[in-house]
């Protein structure tokens, strides 16, 4: 069933709903007559739909609902744009004070000696007890953690109910077998050409798909000080991407954003999209979507992305405390649910999950509870030193095989030994 969803509460703002945001501890952050603390906050977008005007209500919001944080909204590009400059802003020493980025940042941010601990902060609040202990996974290392999970998202299969339908088919895949069955069923060509692909991988994060891929055989491919990309377990799931390419029922590549717009104008049935764009989806796609796990192989398996808000490490006390509040408030259990609604990320917390809104919306809206459920099965994607380029090296050795330059085996050895080299190369800097 489909249902509208409610942004007013983000695009307009409401002061009176946070009146008690604006606290650290519990005592003011701020004395009265003190100067104003500006902020920036830097951020991607990595999914389709109009994240970026949700963010800036929100953050709209917040200053309305603060006298003495003034929150200044840096939308920054894709995640890869957003680090990148962060990165050169650390090396001026002129950092933002919070931003965005991927997961799998937190080992390079750390080699950078750029983040707050906030762990002290963190146990002083209900951050442990309240927060999916997966989810504040991807802010810690070292027992320490260093952000608060925002955008929390998996892959999930996402399909065309009408397409499936027209078809004769009941049964959402459930298994890598299935998958490719069902993908050959829904593939439609006219002569040489395919109207219809039976399946869509989204471009552009095949390594983030690809590792959901390899845990679904039963390994995490990485390890803290290396990377296990020539494993049986991950030649494997190459070699069964491979073998949908060949079949014909998926394009050998494709980009994040054409994949989306592919599915919504039916030019494949299926698709492996991020559930952070499941609203859009939903509300854009001109048939009812069904929503379901990533088929399983060995187990079930998914990989978090999205990511946490970090905190720059080296700024004055009152900027650091106001960072935290301005982290804590866009975390908190209110604005975790209705940012679940308005976009379908995962909420964090546990309190989203129990509140009354959440628990309606999941009604109505049964898809919305699928990456939450498929999440138990879900961790970090890729937490190793120098991820960007290993990430790199992964997606080249994952794009050339499908489009048949290079063999899996040989594809996935040489992203395996130059990753290593670079994780062992920075590694001996930091000691």
């Amino acid at each position: 069933m489909k249902s509208p969803i409610s942004r007013r509460h983000f695009l307009q703002g409401s002061a009176a709903a946070v009146s008690a945001a604006g606290m650290f501890g519990s005592s003011p952050l701020f004395a009265q007559g003190s100067d104003v603390v500006k902020l920036q906050f830097m951020y991607p977008i990595g999914v389709s739909g109009d994240i970026n005007r949700i963010v800036t209500g929100m953050i709209n919001e917040f200053n309305a609902a603060h006298d003495k944080v003034k929150v200044e909204a840096i939308y920054a590009g894709s995640y890869d744009n957003t680090e990148q400059k962060v990165m050169t802003s650390l090396g001026v020493g002129d950092p933002p004070a919070t931003w965005l980025p991927i997961n799998s940042a937190l080992q390079t941010f750390l080699g950078m000696d750029a983040l707050a601990d906030v762990t002290a902060l963190a146990k002083a609040d209900d951050i442990y007890q309240d927060f999916l202990p997966g989810f504040l996974g991807i802010c810690e290392s070292e027992s320490k953690l260093y952000g608060l999970p925002f955008q929390c998202s998996t892959p999930v299969l996402y399909v065309n109910k009408a397409a499936f339908a027209k078809a004769g088919i009941t049964k959402i895949p459930d298994t890598w077998n299935e998958l490719l069955e069902t993908a050959k069923a829904l593939t439609i060509r006219q002569g040489a050409d395919v109207t219809q692909w039976g399946l869509t991988i989204g471009g552009g994060w095949h390594d983030w798909i690809f590792e959901s891929y390899v845990r679904q055989n039963g390994l995490v491919p990485w390890q803290k000080d290396k990377v296990l990309f020539e494993s049986p377990e991950a030649l494997d799931a190459l070699e069964f991407w491979v073998k949908m390419v060949k079949a014909g029922v998926m394009p050998a590549a494709s980009t994040w954003e054409s994949s989306a717009n592919d599915f919504m104008a039916g030019r494949t049935a299926m698709l492996y999209h991020s559930t952070g764009s499941l609203t859009n989806l939903r509300k854009s796609s001109p048939f009812d979507v069904g929503v379901a796990f990533m088929p399983k192989n060995k187990t079930y398996g998914a990989t978090i992305g999205g990511g946490p808000i970090f905190i720059a490490k080296k700024q004055p006390d009152a900027h650091l405390k106001a960072s935290w509040t301005f982290a804590r408030w866009m975390t908190n259990t209110k604005n975790q649910t209705e940012w679940c609604q308005a976009t379908g990320y995962i909420a964090a917390r546990k309190s989203s999950w129990e509140s009354a809104e959440l628990k309606k919306f999941v009604n109505e809206v049964p898809a919305a509870k699928v990456a939450l459920d498929q999440a138990a099965y879900a961790g970090a994607f890729l937490q190793v030193p120098g991820y960007h380029k290993v990430r790199e090296f992964l997606k080249s050795a994952l794009d050339r095989t499908l489009a048949g330059e290079i063999n899996p085996a040989a594809a996935l050895k040489e992203a395996n030994t130059k990753s290593n080299q670079e994780i062992q190369r920075l590694m001996r800097r930091r000691t």
